[in-house]
């Protein structure tokens, strides 16, 4: 029986990882594909010969206009793009969407090392990844978790989200947003997994609280931790709709540990809600995404369908929810942020998931430069789908990110 054709992503990512390797370019490699600011060749709101697609106008729109690194920025000065392995671990998940720098040796990790997680399996099914791979300082790869896609305690299995950090104490905890075969109709809730430091699995968190856990930050104090952690599934279980539902939200959880037991959830609540979330048969499902913590305690959330990024101020101590929150940005350069971090300098980075810009915003809300770091014309826009998360280096000098086209980590310098 002839087999169905291979998912475009799949090919593309099969191919390019096939140049990287023919040129030696496998672990490490450098480019300049990103434009720095510059638009990308054949960008005109048209790809391919095809007309302008109504769906992506404001994208198109937002894709076509440069804002260079104001000076003494964050992205200033940044051009460089070097290639630091390929995310796929021998049983070819793919669609890499989490990344923790490692800062501590403890357990199967070293400093410098990076984790990633994916969150497709090898048929590129949508919430049945199952792995997380350890990019090690010196180069090459390992598997840190290989964990089952089924686990007690998980409603709907395991499919591993940008939910993911790691403690002090060396725990793991990562988030899975399940489906069965790809498809949002048959995700489960989910939850978050506890893996020991050496990846192995040691218990799940759920509960009421948690449907659909997309992305987190951790506020860490050693023996306790706070946990923020975004949901995109509220009403959202076995639903046709198609138009956004206002249901999404973010909560805090308190967390008790010690390098020999499990964290453990002491007490929760939610600190921001009402954030609109839908189904999307390219990303699974849109919602409330990328989450970073200041020191002064303001929650940071990408608010994904609403192209902003909102503020939830005292989201350390608050009793109750702040609902949406204020709005810190919107529009702009934005076009449907996904991840979501804070730059050494104060200022936050954030990747859009329907063109490939990262995006710096300061304090107060002023966008004051783009990095174009993937204008791949091949998607409409440029670069569309093929952010997820983004981080700063543990050198705070540089920009990790995730290629989901080429299933690489990439670092900007």
């Amino acid at each position: 029986m002839r087999k169905p054709p291979l998912p475009r992503r799949w090919i593309r990512a099969t191919v390019a990882l096939s140049a990287l390797a023919a040129l030696g370019l496998t672990t490490s490699a450098c480019g300049s594909s990103g434009s720095g600011g510059a638009v990308p060749q054949g960008l005109s709101g048209t790809q391919a010969g095809a007309p302008a697609n109504p769906q992506y106008a404001a994208e198109e729109q937002a894709a076509s206009t440069a804002l260079q690194p104001a000076a003494g920025s964050f992205l200033a000065g940044k051009t460089n793009e070097s290639v630091q392995g390929s995310t796929t671990p021998p049983n070819g998940d793919i669609n890499p969407y989490a990344i923790w720098p490692v800062t501590r040796t403890v357990g199967s990790v070293t400093a410098g090392d990076v984790l990633v997680d994916n969150f497709n399996n090898a048929s590129n099914n949508q919430g049945t990844g199952t792995t997380i791979v350890d990019m090690r300082a010196g180069g090459g790869q390992s598997v840190f978790a290989s964990l089952p896609a089924t686990v007690p305690g998980c409603p709907g299995g395991v499919g591993l989200t940008t939910a993911m950090v790691q403690l002090k104490t060396g725990w793991v905890i990562v988030g899975s947003l399940p489906s069965t075969d790809g498809k949002l109709d048959t995700a489960g809730a989910g939850c978050l997994l506890v893996l020991s430091p050496t990846g192995k699995l040691a218990g799940t968190i759920a509960g009421s609280y948690l449907d659909g856990p997309w992305d987190a930050a951790v506020q860490d104090d050693g023996d306790t931790a706070t946990l923020f952690v975004s949901n995109t599934l509220i009403g959202l279980n076995g639903s046709s709709t198609t138009t956004p539902v206002d249901r999404g939200d973010v909560v805090r959880l308190s967390l008790a540990q010690t390098a020999t037991s499990a964290p453990r959830v002491t007490a929760e609540s939610q600190v921001a809600g009402d954030l609109p979330e839908r189904p999307d048969a390219a990303a699974f499902v849109k919602g409330p995404t990328g989450l970073a913590i200041s020191p002064s305690g303001t929650l940071y959330v990408a608010d994904t369908l609403d192209d902003r990024v909102a503020a939830v101020q005292d989201a350390l101590t608050r009793t109750a929810s702040a609902g949406t929150g204020t709005t810190l940005t919107q529009g702009g350069q934005l076009a449907d942020p996904l991840g979501l971090t804070l730059a050494p300098d104060g200022d936050l980075l954030a990747a859009n998931s329907v063109n490939g810009k990262i995006v710096e915003i300061t304090p107060a809300g002023r966008q004051v430069g783009e990095y174009y770091a993937d204008d791949d014309i091949g998607q409409d826009p440029p670069g569309n789908g093929d952010l997820f998360d983004v981080v700063v280096d543990q050198a705070g000098t540089g920009v990790l990110y995730v290629n989901d086209a080429t299933n690489t980590l990439e670092l900007l310098h």
